[in-house]
């Protein structure tokens, strides 16, 4: 069997040794660009299941004492075993999820962003936050604990990657339970081995192997935290499971990603961006575009550039070839659904402007990159996720009309902007309904600005990705107050004690301050002039 650059048969047989720690059914493990086996890994038992869980219960108490000064040199050998071996990893990427090496590559540059801002913020959660108290001569301290056993259900799209969501909890000061699919299994032993090679206790994250999560939902009550990234239908079925049992979860389902090309956009900067995003892993990713709407005054020459950069760019192909740009789909069966999207968009009217076909000669994981126009508005495929090389492109006159459609979405949830029209943008992020915006690009410069929280809204979920906010998560506050030197409680509690009345005095003081200082118009206007220089100067972004 041909392999990736990087790997081996001596390296490929020792992770599916390692994959054969548990005692389940043999499970078979593909090479996605040619959906042909090359080897075995054990499924987990519910004994399997439940010693791990048993096992990151022990161990968590010992891994929440540990120092943040630890877990961030950790991070630091981490991050040199990754850039040293960055061949192997880039190389079983492509194997376990069939990208192309452009597309690998990406993902492997992502979690070196993501792992280094991870790295660096973690010196929020030593430094308690501090302050005075509205008591005189009082303070308060607020200080992140651990959950305790995070459990994890995560994608296979994303074997490698997936480490930054396993070290959001981990680094959090919480054990992680993470259930993963045979297919993604052989990533998260990977990278769990240089993880262990970088100082971690291998207890800290335990990997379950199962062909469904149903399986993994046998154990939630006895976890602590529930975190689940994949599809939004088994991100629903997890919360039902976590509501039963009174478990807090955070989900962060699937996401169908618009873009919005003006009339004074840069043409062509809009047409590479739009279909670079488009076609990233073949449309199987956060960072797809899968509905471009574009103003009717510039839809002819947009689409010819789309069109152009497409057929000059973006090349199917094996990863063998490395001028490859995009590679396969994950699944045959997600052949079948773009195939099923493409025909009810031509039997709704619609116009194939390139693509639309399987590729069964390179493989039947292959599909074309495919750009429909003229689909109606009111289309059932503008509330459906493809999750695949399928891009629609839709012409409008009126903005209002796209916002009001947009506003209206149940899985639309972030929006790319091609303008020059600052004013307009700043309309746009104040008004309308999105969980993140991006101008003048798709999706990368978002998911490349790790200190930059996404979070998920209604059907994708409430969790939250990047960012401090993403570690917080999984923390549970803990605060503690401290009154100096004097006691404020009176030895006599009748009316017009010492307390009462510099209490009164107190309030009148801050009344009168905040009518005639602090709230008044005047201070309100310079506040205000202030920040729209800013903005004059700064943009809303």
């Amino acid at each position: 069997m041909e392999y990736p650059k990087g790997i081996d048969d001596k390296f490929m047989t020792s992770l599916l040794i390692a994959g054969r720690g548990e005692s389940g059914a043999d499970a078979p493990v593909y090479n996605v660009q040619t959906w042909e086996s090359f080897g075995t890994l054990h499924c987990s038992t519910f004994s399997d299941g439940e010693q791990s869980v048993l096992r990151a219960h022990a161990v968590s108490e010992q891994w929440s004492q540990e120092s943040i000064y630890t877990r961030s040199r950790i991070l630091y050998r981490f991050l040199r075993r990754v850039v040293r071996y960055y061949e192997p990893i880039i190389g079983l990427d492509q194997l376990l999820s069939g990208k192309s090496w452009l597309d690998a590559s990406s993902e492997y540059f992502y979690m070196i962003t993501q792992v280094r801002g991870i790295k660096r913020h973690l010196r929020y959660l030593w430094k308690p936050r501090r302050g005075g108290g509205s008591v005189p001569l009082s303070t308060y301290r607020v200080w992140y604990r651990p959950m305790g056993v995070v459990g994890m259900f995560t994608s296979a799209d994303n074997p490698i990657s997936m480490v930054c969501d396993i070290l959001n909890p981990i680094m959090a000061g919480n054990t992680v339970v993470n259930f993963v699919t045979p297919q993604a299994a052989l990533g998260a032993l990977l990278m769990k081995a240089v993880l262990v090679d970088a100082g971690m206790p291998a207890d800290v994250w335990r990997i379950v192997v199962s062909e469904s999560s149903q399986f993994g939902m046998q154990f939630i009550p006895a976890l602590d935290y529930v975190s689940a990234i994949g599809p939004n239908r088994m991100c629903q079925k997890i919360s039902m499971e976590c509501a039963r049992h009174s478990v807090p979860i955070s989900c962060f389902g699937g996401v169908k990603n618009i873009a919005l090309v003006m009339d004074d956009a840069k043409l062509w900067d809009a047409a590479k961006a739009c279909a670079r995003s488009a076609f990233l892993n073949a449309g199987q990713s956060t960072k797809a575009v899968e509905i471009i709407f574009v103003h009717e005054s510039v839809r002819e020459p947009f689409e010819q550039m789309m069109l152009q950069y497409t057929h000059e760019q973006i090349r199917v192909g094996r990863f063998v070839d490395r001028h490859a740009t995009m590679g396969s789909m994950m699944y045959p069966g997600r052949v079948k659904n773009c195939e099923k999207v493409v025909k009810l968009a031509l039997e709704n009217g619609a116009r194939v402007l390139t693509g639309s076909h399987p590729r069964p000669e390179i493989s039947p994981t292959f599909f074309e990159p495919t750009i429909v126009a003229d689909l109606p508005p009111d289309l059932e495929l503008l509330e459906t996720e493809v999750y695949g090389p399928v891009v629609a492109l839709l012409s409008f006159k009126d903005i209002a009309n796209v916002v009001r459609l947009v506003t209206g979405s149940r899985v639309i949830d972030s929006a790319a902007v091609f303008t020059r029209d600052i004013d307009f943008v700043r309309t746009l992020i104040n008004n309308a309904q999105f969980a993140a915006v991006s101008v003048n690009d798709t999706y990368f410069s978002m998911d490349m600005s790790w200190k930059a929280p996404i979070q998920g809204k209604s059907e994708r979920g409430q969790g939250i990705r990047h960012g401090l906010e993403a570690i917080l998560q999984y923390t549970q506050v803990f605060s503690a107050a401290r009154l100096k030197s004097i006691s404020w409680v009176p030895k006599d509690w009748r009316s017009g004690n010492w307390t009462e009345r510099l209490t009164f005095w107190f309030m009148g003081l801050y009344s009168w301050l905040s009518r005639n200082v602090t709230d008044t118009v005047v201070a309100d206007g310079i506040s205000n002039f202030f920040r729209w220089i800013r903005d004059r100067f700064v943009g809303p972004v």
